[in-house]
């Protein structure tokens, strides 16, 4: 299944704008079982997201990705690599996770906007991929 079709299904098995606010509210307020919530539906995403911006960075083509490895034996594959496995794309992932934690409450519902509208733009925004770049390489430019 394509992602964009995973967006699609996730937007109409995922309620209203309102009770994304509800969901953004109780995660500022620590609630971990909200914050459980929120990484089940933005996993697929975060994890697509981690192996784009890794794709053209990767120092270790002879080994298989982490995420790859994850994402395929959530699905029931498996993946065997003779160059072991890199572990920067599940760094990356785990980054990502970190900054939409930090950014996702000042989602607010505007113009009836749903938290996956959000979302995206923050995964796909030019600024989250220069944050993403500081992170991994340091300031510069």
């Amino acid at each position: 299944m394509a992602i964009i079709d995973i967006m699609i299904q996730q937007e109409r098995d995922t309620g209203s704008a309102a009770e994304d606010l509800r969901l953004v509210s109780r995660i500022a307020a620590g609630d971990p079982d909200s914050w459980e919530e929120f990484v089940t539906r933005f996993t697929a995403w975060s994890i697509y997201r981690a192996r784009k911006l890794c794709e053209g960075y990767c120092r270790r083509p002879d080994a298989a990705c982490g995420l790859l490895l994850v994402s395929n034996r959530l699905n029931g594959g498996r993946i065997f690599s003779r160059g072991g496995e890199c572990g920067t794309g599940m760094d990356s992932y785990i980054w990502i996770m970190e900054q939409l934690k930090k950014r996702v409450p000042a989602y607010g519902a505007k113009n009836n906007c749903r938290l996956s509208t959000f979302v995206w733009r923050i995964l796909n925004s030019k600024e989250f991929y220069v944050d993403w770049l500081r992170w991994k390489y340091g300031r510069v430019f």
